[in-house]
């Protein structure tokens, strides 16, 4: 699908998802252009997140500050960026955060209080006893970067637990690609609802990008003819 309807198509979704109790929260995403590349993102773009284990001042400054596409129902915060080349995707940032505090307390959490202030004042009372950071997992796609042999840099890759870990992945993800692997790993109980949208948030760009000494490594490969 082309960058334009791509966009509405996902702002459709993150609306019917917040009907649905998906999500208790979204931003509706923009398309921006500059130097010739368009720009899908939220209003508050996220900036750079931990790779690694994400500090609960951290995860509440992105809470209060909206820098988020959406917030799942168990406080987990998710991530869409991406920049297309005409109709190709170029580079994308995706991040899946799983919210860093004991299981059940988002739950716990009355309607009229926001989930920032919830978390913060159990934090406040509690202390670091409710801190359970189980880390980020966040897709790259990043076609200039250098070719070092100390840090290698995938063109695509999964960086999860550490910033020097990353995990080739076959390709650039669409955004489809992308929340295939968060429905399909940490919420198959909505993955039907999900599915009615995946194949309208497909795009060009996506080749495969590996390289035969990446794939002599640990590497994510998938087939598309499945």
């Amino acid at each position: 699908m082309r960058p334009r309807p791509l966009c509405d198509k996902l702002n459709e979704f993150l609306i019917f998802g917040l009907a649905k109790d998906i999500f208790l929260a979204t931003q509706m995403h923009q398309l921006k252009e500059s130097s010739r590349r368009l720009s899908l993102e939220p209003p508050t773009p996220p900036g750079m997140v931990s790779a690694g284990g994400i500090s609960i001042d951290e995860f509440l400054a992105i809470l209060d500050e909206n820098r988020y596409s959406a917030v799942f129902a168990d406080g987990a915060l998710l991530h869409i960026q991406c920049t297309f080349n005409g109709d190709d995707l170029d580079t994308h940032r995706y991040s899946y955060i799983p919210c860093p505090v004991e299981p059940g307390l988002v739950e716990l959490r009355p309607n009229e209080i926001a989930l920032a202030d919830w978390l913060r004042d159990d934090v406040l009372v509690r202390g670091i006893d409710v801190f359970r950071s189980t880390g980020t997992y966040r897709f790259d796609c990043v076609r200039t970067a250098p070719a070092r042999d100390s840090s290698p840099h995938p063109i695509s890759h999964l960086t999860f637990g550490s910033p020097d870990c990353r995990v080739p992945v076959r390709s650039p993800l669409s955004i489809a690609d992308f929340l295939n692997f968060v429905f399909d790993n940490f919420y198959r109980q909505h993955r039907p609802i999900w599915l009615n949208y995946s194949s309208y948030l497909t795009c060009a760009g996506t080749n495969m990008t590996i390289t035969m000494a990446e794939q002599q490594l640990q590497h994510l490969y998938w087939s598309d003819d499945l």
